[in-house]
């Protein structure tokens, strides 16, 4: 009976293994969509910089 229970108790570490590598992709996959809205909030606050660098460039030659 021994070798049953190792056995059992083997497959019980695989079935929960499985399930922690599971919700980890899970985590992951989440993660990676914030990465790319963050990603997408840091491009436009580029955009704005650049812009605002280029207006305070054309209102200083104007001056």
């Amino acid at each position: 009976m021994g070798a049953i229970k190792d056995a059992v108790e083997a497959m019980q570490k695989v079935i929960l293994l499985n399930d922690k590598v599971e919700r980890a992709g899970e985590s992951l996959s989440k993660i990676a969509d914030e990465l790319r809205s963050h990603e997408g909030r840091l491009t436009r606050l580029e955009t704005i910089v650049e812009i605002a660098i280029v207006q305070q460039v054309r209102i200083s030659k104007d001056v």
